[in-house]
């Protein structure tokens, strides 16, 4: 046995007596009081930190969201800017027709494309004149400032506007509407830019979402969301008093793929009747429309104006 074995077992020799309860000890753990985080004070920690990441999550969402998105929940709809001291027509997410006006100013206005005038309760959409710098209601004269302010005419109030915010690609993102004012008292003073549109020169007209349907009670029988696009004769009858007919003087009169339309006052059926056929009374040619389909029928039937400057009708 070399001299170093002999010093080691010396120590094991002269080591104290191990306790007898020591591997007892060691299976159950320390008995010291626990110092560390307390179970609910873990739970809060927890908490906190998921409440962070959620948060810094929705922020890199906000941020990412302009870059991509076409509409924001809430919003009307994202538009397109038209040049310094112009106005174009754009559409809504719901195809409601706008038009966007950037004034010389800077300052950008959303104004809405459909008259105040309505007469028997058919509504007209306006056209913008770019010699005057006003919107014209082509059917009866009607003129508005552009920034929808009431000059003249039948129209009972000046157009319904818009807020709306510019977003980080240029686009303007379109609120809420703001509701048409009441004729100024006295009559605000008309400063046209130059000449009034006389013809459709000049003229610059609003657009209409989708593709124009000559079949009103295939688009009713569809029940779409938003603004359509028909074309068809308002024709006296129907379950509202009122059709949109493909046709009203074929097949002896019928009414051929018609729709009900809701709204129509029927004094118009009386005061002009253009055409008395068998079972239906025409008021005028096929025109092109806009509407809403509602439980079954056309609500806010709208003219829609054409480059082919339209005379004086009602």
């Amino acid at each position: 046995m070399t001299e170093r074995w002999q010093r080691e077992l010396t120590k094991l020799r002269q080591a104290p007596e191990l306790p007898a309860d020591l591997w007892d000890r060691v299976r159950s753990g320390s008995r010291e009081p626990d110092e560390g985080i307390s179970r609910r004070d873990r739970t809060a920690v927890i908490a906190v930190a998921l409440v962070v990441a959620i948060a810094g999550l929705a922020v890199a969402w906000a941020i990412a969201q302009p870059f991509h998105r076409t509409e924001v929940p809430g919003g009307l709809g994202l538009v397109d800017m038209p040049p310094v001291g112009h106005a174009a027509p754009a559409n809504l997410a719901d195809g409601r027709p706008v038009f966007v006006v950037d004034h010389p100013d800077g300052s950008v206005e959303v104004v809405d494309a459909f008259s105040t005038h309505v007469p028997y309760g058919i509504g007209k959409l306006i056209a913008w004149c770019s010699t005057s710098g006003l919107f014209d209601d082509v059917y009866h004269g009607s003129k508005w400032s552009e920034d929808g302010t009431y000059l003249m005419g039948p129209a009972a109030t000046g157009l319904a506007t818009y807020t709306s915010t510019i977003e980080p690609d240029g686009r303007l993102m379109v609120e809420s509407m703001i509701p048409p004012q009441l004729r100024p008292d006295p009559r605000a003073k008309v400063h046209p830019r130059g000449p009034y549109c006389t013809s459709a020169e000049g003229l610059v007209y609003p657009t209409i979402a989708g593709a124009v349907s000559s079949d009103p009670a295939a688009v009713v029988a569809s029940a779409p969301d938003g603004w359509v696009a028909l074309r068809g004769s308002v024709v006296a009858g129907g379950p509202t008093g009122a059709q949109l007919c493909a046709t009203g003087e074929g097949a002896g009169g019928n009414c051929l793929d018609g729709a009900p339309v809701e709204g129509i006052d029927p004094a118009l059926f009386q005061e002009y009747p253009r055409l008395t056929v068998p079972g239906a009374v025409i008021i005028r040619p096929p025109q092109t429309y806009i509407a809403r389909v509602q439980e079954g029928a056309l609500h806010g039937l709208t003219r829609v104006p054409t480059p082919a400057y339209p005379p004086v009708v009602p």
